[in-house]
């Protein structure tokens, strides 16, 4: 596929921003209606590039976060397509708006990233409890290697990625248990995009090294509490990001109602 110039219908089209900003609070669906409005504005064809991620974010008033999940939920409805890359773009990949797509694929979306982010915090959390209670000075030290690989100079967005998912590995080999570690990386796997997309900058090195360091140093203490309240800041620190992208207070999306309120709820329907 080759990609052409952006269309515009009139003249003066190119002052104009290609899109308008998001106002809403669910800045995440809105940023999804606002980018289908600028395809339609200007007149786009199969093919077409749109303006680069920068651009839309600037253009949109919402950071790059939320608009890589906005454009995550148009590509896999197919109405974009996002290459990767110098080389790359982002292009107009049909000229039919699949509206029950989309919409289908924004409530897959946040229910599978909320199903993962759940999760997360169930197989963390017992991996880390083992490994404090199992790891060796040996394992300790590896973890620690991974930790201080943040503090590298000139560090760089994909470089953050890398040491951060280096660290969970290591943790989960000082736990020596082969399950553990196979079920961490399934959810790794599925955690993926949303860390990508949550990941905005290598300028997060300092704060991943701070979560990281407290992790560690409540498991070579011992301190239950302690790693409790690190891994709940850790956990926090996508989930709050995704909460504010939708728009929705965190407690709303990841507290469970208490058994009581649980039984009240259910006498309700």
């Amino acid at each position: 596929m080759v990609a052409k110039a952006v269309r515009t219908s009139t003249s003066d089209a190119a002052e104009r921003p290609f899109v308008e900003p998001v106002r809403s609070r669910r800045t995440f669906e809105s940023a999804i209606e606002h980018i289908i409005s600028g395809i339609e504005h200007a007149q786009l064809r199969e093919g077409d590039r749109l303006p680069t991620e920068t651009d839309l974010a600037k253009q949109l008033g919402i950071s790059k976060p939320t608009l890589r999940q906005a454009l995550r939920v148009l590509e896999r409805s197919g109405l974009l397509l996002v290459k990767p890359g110098n080389a790359g773009g982002i292009f107009l990949r049909s000229e039919y708006l699949a509206t029950d797509a989309i919409s289908s694929s924004i409530a897959t979306h946040e229910h599978f990233v909320l199903e993962t982010l759940r999760a997360r915090r169930v197989v963390e959390r017992a991996i880390a409890k083992e490994a404090m209670a199992t790891a060796t000075p040996d394992d300790l030290a590896e973890i620690e290697r991974t930790v201080d690989l943040l503090l590298s100079a000139g560090i760089g967005r994909t470089q953050v990625l890398r040491a951060d998912m280096m660290f969970h590995r290591a943790v989960a080999r000082a736990a020596h248990n082969r399950v553990l570690d196979e079920t961490l990386q399934v959810i790794y796997h599925h955690l993926a995009p949303t860390r990508d997309a949550y990941s905005e900058s290598a300028e997060e090195a300092a704060r991943v090294y701070e979560i990281h360091r407290r992790q560690l140093d409540a498991m070579v203490a011992c301190d239950e509490e302690r790693l409790d309240r690190a891994l709940d800041v850790h956990f926090r620190f996508l989930e709050d990001r995704l909460a504010k992208t939708l728009g929705r207070p965190w407690a709303g999306l990841f507290l469970r109602p208490a058994p009581a309120q649980a039984a009240n709820l259910a006498d309700l329907t």
